[in-house]
C-alpha cells in the first residue's frame, strides 16, 4: 500500500514528455534528400553511359534500369516513412515500470500511465536494427557488384585475346601422356585426363588423411606422457615439422628417400633392375621395391563380383539388424551386449560363406616385372611421386593434428582421468574409454580444417612429378588450352571435396554431441 501511495503522490509532478521537435523532422528529410539525389546522379550516370556506348547486353541494361528505378523509389518510400513516423510514441507497454527523469528527480512510475510515453521514434538513417540490416544490404552488393566487374573485365579481355568461352575443349584430345595412367592414350579427350588427375588426387587425399589421423592420435598422446624421451621426441617431431613449408617437406622425402635415397634404381639400359621380395618357395612376389617404383599384392576381380556386392550389403543389413539386436537384449536384460563381436562375427561368418559358395570372386594378384623389364605387371604398384606426396603431407598434417589431440585432452577435466583411475582402470583404458570419447567432441572441429587443408596441399604434387588434378589442369593450359575454365574446374572440384569430407565429418561430430534433456 505504501509504495503505491508513493507512486500515486508523484503522478501528479509530471507531465507528458514532448514530441520530437520540428528541427529533427527537418534534418532527416534533408539526409533522406541528399542520398536521393546521389543515387538519382550515380544512376542517370550509370544508365547514360550503356546507352551512348550503345550497350546491347541485355542484363547489363536491366540492371542499370532496375538501379535507376528501384532505388530512387526505396528513398523516396523512406522520406515518406520519415515524415510520418519520426516524433511519434509507439504506445505504452502492457504491464511493469518504467523509470524517468523529469528534470530534477528520477521517478518510478507504471508503464500504463498515459503521461510517461516511450521515447520517440527515431529517424530511419538514426535506427539501429535499420542501420544494421542497410549494413548487411550493402555489404551484399559491394560483394555483388565486384565479382561482376570481375566477370566482365574476365570476358571483355578473354575476347580481346581470342580465347573460347566455352568448356568444348573438353572433348579435344590431351596429347600428353599421363604417368602411371594405364589405359589412358595421348588421343583420349581433356575430360578423361581430368578424370583421371582427380582419381589420383582423392587417393592421395584419402591416404594423407589417414596417415595424419593415426600419427596425429599417436604422437599428440606422446606428448602427455609421463616418460621424458618420448614426450621430449613427440614434441621435437611437433615442432619440428609444423615449422617447415609443406612443399619442402614433399620435396625432402622425394630427393630424400628416392631419388638420392637407398633403394635401388630401375634402369634396365643400365642394367639396373628393383629388388623383388619372394615367399619362399614360390615365384609370387610380395613387393617390389625401387627408387622409382613400390609394388604390392592386390585382389583381382573374377567373375560374380556384381552378385558378391549384393550379397555383401544384404549382410550389413542382417549385421546393422544384430547391432539393435543386442542392444534390445542389453537394455532389457542389463547384460553385457557384445554388440561389436556378435555383428562382426556374423557379418564375417556370412560373407566368407558366400565368397566360398561364388567360387572365390576375387583372386590374389601378384606383382611381377615385365618381359622388357621396365614395368610392374599385376598386383597394386605406385610411383615415388604419389609416395612422396602422401608421406611428406600425412606427417606434416600429423604434426598439427598432434597438437590438436593434446589440446583436446588437456581441456577434458582432470576429474575425469582421476576418476577412471580411481575405478581401477588401466591408462590405456583411461584413454579409451573415458578421456578419448570427451576429447573427439572438442577435436573434430579443427581437425575438419586439417582435413581440408591436406586436400587442397596435394596440389604440391607437381613438384615430385604426380599427376593430381591441378598438374594435369598446368600441363593442358601450358598446351593452350584455355586457362580461366581450367582454373575454374579445379576450384569446383577443390571446393566440392572440401565441402563432402567437412559435411561426413560434421555429420560425426553431431552424432556424438551430448545431448541436452
Amino acid at each position: 500500500m505504501g509504495r503505491t501511495a508513493d507512486i500515486a503522490s508523484t503522478q501528479a509532478d509530471l507531465t507528458a514528455v514532448p514530441s520530437a521537435p520540428p528541427s529533427r523532422r527537418v534534418l532527416a528529410l534533408l539526409v533522406d534528400a541528399l542520398i536521393l539525389a546521389l543515387v538519382g546522379v550515380i544512376s542517370i550516370w550509370q544508365l547514360g553511359l550503356r546507352l551512348l556506348d550503345d550497350y546491347s547486353d541485355i542484363p547489363e541494361l536491366a540492371l542499370a534500369w532496375v538501379f535507376i528505378a528501384v532505388a530512387p523509389a526505396a528513398i523516396v518510400i523512406i522520406m515518406v516513412v520519415d515524415a510520418v513516423r519520426i516524433g511519434q510514441t509507439p504506445g505504452m507497454a502492457a504491464a511493469g515500470v518504467r523509470t524517468i527523469h523529469d528534470g530534477t528527480t528520477k521517478r518510478t512510475l507504471p508503464t500504463g500511465d498515459p503521461r510517461v510515453p516511450e521515447p520517440g521514434i527515431p529517424a530511419l538513417w538514426r535506427d539501429v536494427r535499420v542501420l544494421r540490416l542497410a549494413g548487411q544490404a550493402l555489404a551484399a552488393v559491394v560483394v555483388v557488384a565486384l565479382i561482376r566487374w570481375m566477370f566482365h573485365n574476365l570476358i571483355v579481355r578473354m575476347d580481346e585475346v581470342g580465347l573460347p568461352k566455352d568448356f568444348d575443349f573438353l572433348d579435344a584430345a590431351y596429347g600428353v601422356a599421363l604417368r602411371d595412367a594405364y589405359g589412358f592414350d595421348v588421343a583420349d579427350p581433356v575430360w578423361k585426363a581430368l578424370l583421371v588427375g582427380l582419381q589420383n588426387t582423392a587417393v592421395a587425399s584419402v591416404v594423407g588423411i589417414f596417415i595424419a589421423t593415426v600419427v596425429g592420435l599417436f604422437v599428440g598422446i606422446a606428448r602427455l606422457s609421463s616418460n621424458w624421451l618420448v614426450a621430449k621426441g613427440a614434441s621435437l617431431y611437433v615442432e619440428s615439422l609444423r615449422n617447415i613449408p609443406p612443399l619442402v617437406v614433399i620435396i625432402f622425402f622425394g630427393a630424400a628417400l628416392f631419388t638420392y635415397g637407398p633403394f635401388p634404381a630401375w634402369a634396365v639400359s643400365r642394367g639396373h633392375f628393383p629388388w623383388q621380395g619372394r615367399w619362399p618357395g614360390s615365384e609370387n612376389n610380395w613387393i617390389i621395391i625401387s627408387a622409382e617404383r613400390w609394388a604390392i599384392p592386390s585382389l583381382g576381380s573374377n567373375d560374380n563380383v556384381g552378385l558378391f556386392w549384393l550379397l555383401v550389403l544384404a549382410t550389413a543389413a542382417v549385421a546393422a539388424g544384430v547391432w539393435v539386436w543386442r542392444t534390445r537384449y542389453n537394455n532389457a536384460t542389463g547384460n553385457p551386449h557384445h554388440r561389436v563381436l556378435w555383428s562382426v562375427g556374423v557379418f564375417a561368418v556370412i560373407v566368407a560363406a558366400c565368397f566360398a559358395a561364388l567360387g572365390g570372386p576375387y583372386s590374389w594378384s601378384w606383382p611381377g616385372v615385365s618381359d622388357n623389364g621396365r614395368r610392374v605387371v599385376g598386383g597394386f604398384s605406385t610411383n615415388s611421386g604419389y609416395m612422396a606426396l602422401t608421406l611428406g603431407l600425412g606427417l606434416y598434417t600429423a604434426s598439427f593434428v598432434a597438437e590438436i589431440i593434446r589440446g583436446s585432452i588437456l581441456a577434458v577435466p582432470k576429474g575425469q582421468g582421476e576418476a577412471a583411475t580411481s575405478v581401477a582402470l588401466k591408462s590405456s583404458q583411461r584413454y579409451r574409454h573415458v578421456v578419448l570419447p570427451q576429447a573427439q567432441r572438442i577435436a573434430i572441429p579443427p581437425y575438419i580444417s586439417e582435413c581440408a587443408n591436406l586436400i587442397k596441399n596435394t596440389s604440391l604434387g607437381l613438384a615430385v612429378a604426380y599427376p593430381d588434378l591441378f598438374l594435369v589442369a598446368v600441363t593442358a593450359w601450358g598446351i593452350n588450352f584455355p586457362a580461366p575454365q581450367l582454373i575454374l574446374i579445379i576450384m569446383i572440384v577443390y571446393l566440392t571435396m572440401n565441402l563432402i569430407v567437412s559435411a561426413l565429418l560434421n555429420m560425426y561430430n553431431r552424432s556424438i554431441q551430448l545431448k541436452e534433456r
